[in-house]
């Protein structure tokens, strides 16, 4: 068994970002990144921002050069899983036979694409490098694609394919686009702009079965393929379940502070289950930017356990960006709640910020092409949580 490291299971971006942000914090002990993947850790928002033009070699998406896992005295392993976790002798195990010990244990194990009983096996979805370019092949080969899914990766998905000339079907089972993430107002821009670019949009379609090949709808129409699949996504809890590591539907519980109720045991990224700062409720992640973030926070929270301290509960306001057709369109707060839009500019003319109130506080905003309103919009969400603490008790 090799010595106690603070080990990270995980090489996604919140995994990347807790290791780095551990060694330039300070941290000289040993630090263990482990990752599934065999290729070095990458983003994987290039895999759907634009995915018949974006350069997706690794040295163009790696998240850090290989030179700098030797160079901060990371131990990257790659292409192994972890297995089981032994948490009374805080060890993990590996598929390749070797165990470690850790200090401190931070699962970043991420979320995988969520597959409904109706979806096919081969019918690919955009998780991985390996599938993204799967469905660049099957595009470039078939110019069509046919998206389930009316979220931002299936709508990413969609304006990269039809920039690129593809013939593009999205098919939605909610009555409009982006009904978790967005108002209405702004899921009518949505709904206009992939349509005034060739798009066919079905909202309210409810899907009976899809193989790669097609799409069977309920109604009995069918639409051609190749098919990929955006519906959301499952998070990565089997291993801690199996640890006795305590978890929900939205992934491992966790306070603020990120920390399980396990002993030495903290998770961060779309596999954790943190509280939400506007509603106190448990919810899944999910963004890069909030994967992020987490990374940094855990890493805070790892050194303070260290040191016997705790640090003050990490409070987020949501954002999540996405570039469709060459617009820049960023989400901060909570706009899908029900509460007062106000636009201001112009949406059609791609100039507009649109603000979501509640009781006169300011608690989502939508930017698009605007990335500096959406920073400022985000500081006024940030100040309204903070001067009325909604939903940060536990």
């Amino acid at each position: 068994m090799t010595a106690e490291a603070i080990v990270i299971v995980g090489a996604g971006t919140a995994g990347v970002t807790a290791a780095t942000t551990l060694r330039s914090s300070g941290f000289d002990g040993p630090i263990t990144l482990i990752g599934e993947e065999a290729e070095h850790p990458y983003r994987r928002t290039a895999l759907t921002k634009d995915l018949l033009a974006a350069d997706l070699s690794l040295e163009r998406i790696m998240l850090q050069k290989p030179a700098v896992w030797p160079e901060r005295g990371i131990d990257l392993v790659r292409g192994v899983a972890v297995t089981a976790i032994d948490t009374p002798r805080r060890v993990v195990v590996c598929d390749d036979g070797r165990e470690i010990g850790y200090r401190a244990l931070v699962l970043a194990t991420g979320a995988d694409s969520a597959r409904p009983d109706w979806l096919g096996g081969d019918v690919h979805s955009v998780r991985t490098l390996s599938d993204a370019l799967a469905v660049r092949r099957a595009v470039d080969e078939s110019g069509r694609l046919a998206v389930v899914g009316g979220g931002l990766i299936g709508l990413e998905l969609a304006a990269s394919a039809a920039t690129h000339g593809a013939s593009v079907d999205v098919v939605e089972a909610a009555e409009r686009l982006l009904g978790r993430v967005a108002p209405a107002v702004v899921s009518d821009w949505f709904l206009r702009l992939h349509e005034s670019h060739g798009a066919s949009v079905r909202l309210g379609a409810r899907v009976r079965a899809a193989s790669a090949r097609a799409i069977t709808l309920d109604e009995g129409s069918e639409i051609e393929g190749p098919v990929v699949a955006a519906v959301g996504m499952t998070p990565n809890v089997t291993l801690a379940q199996a640890a006795g590591i305590e978890t929900i539907d939205e992934g491992i519980i966790v306070d603020r502070c990120f920390a399980t109720a396990t002993p030495n045991v903290f998770a961060a990224g779309d596999a954790a289950a943190l509280p939400d700062a506007l509603t106190g409720r448990r919810s899944l992640g999910g963004h890069w930017f909030g994967a992020t973030d987490h990374g940094r926070a855990v890493a805070v929270s790892v050194l303070a356990h260290l040191d016997g301290g705790r640090p003050d509960g990490f409070v987020d306001v949501p954002r999540a960006w996405t570039v469709q057709y060459g617009i820049n369109v960023q989400m901060v707060g909570w706009p899908s709640v029900d509460g007062t839009v106000h636009v201001d500019g112009s949406l059609d003319d791609a100039d507009a910020s649109i603000r979501v109130s509640v009781d006169g506080r300011l608690v989502g905003a939508v930017a698009v092409g605007r990335a500096a309103a959406a920073r400022e919009l985000r500081s006024e969400i940030a100040v309204g949580l903070s001067e009325n603490a909604v939903g940060l008790s536990m």
